[in-house]
């Protein structure tokens, strides 16, 4: 799949300027507007923990986040965008003390609302999953257009064996 407008390195340094994250445990993963970008990004972000050694807490990542990579997909993309066939937003890891940073930048401006909870709904639930697994998330609008939406997990580094 083809890169964003810019290169891979100035989308990830942005990002990383963004969150305010200057460690050398951050990384970034293009994302498309498709089921498959989404499964490969599920992949970068377990690859990413295991690198880490991060396996405490690495169901909660996941969760957390899948559901921040589908509300971007669904919400903070234009129609025209899911056909392009480009990276249409981008997810970053941090790893810091103790914590993960998990962020996903979108074009939207348009910013996340935690809803109350419908039990007839399918859908709604994905900020608030994602409230109840992180110490803290919220959102941020970098430099000129779109946001980016970040949480916070607690997580541990695997004993060494």
């Amino acid at each position: 799949m083809p890169g964003p407008a810019g290169s891979s390195a100035e989308a990830h340094e942005e990002l990383a300027r963004d969150l305010g994250i200057e460690a050398p445990g951050f990384t970034t993963h293009g994302l498309g507007a498709d089921a498959e970008s989404l499964r490969k990004a599920r992949a970068f972000v377990r690859d990413a923990l295991e690198r880490w050694d991060l396996r405490s807490g690495a169901d909660d990542v996941a969760l957390v986040a899948g559901e921040l990579m589908s509300n971007a997909v669904c919400h903070g993309l234009r129609p025209t965008a899911r056909l392009t066939g480009r990276w249409a937003a981008r997810l970053g890891l941090a790893c810091q003390e103790g914590t993960l940073v998990c962020a996903v930048n979108d074009p939207s401006p348009d910013v996340p609302v935690l809803r109350r909870a419908d039990e007839f709904l399918e859908r709604g639930r994905g900020l608030r999953i994602v409230d109840a697994l992180s110490s803290s998330w919220g959102w941020s609008r970098p430099g000129g257009t779109g946001k980016t939406v970040w949480a916070r997990i607690p997580v541990l580094r695997s004993p060494v064996s």
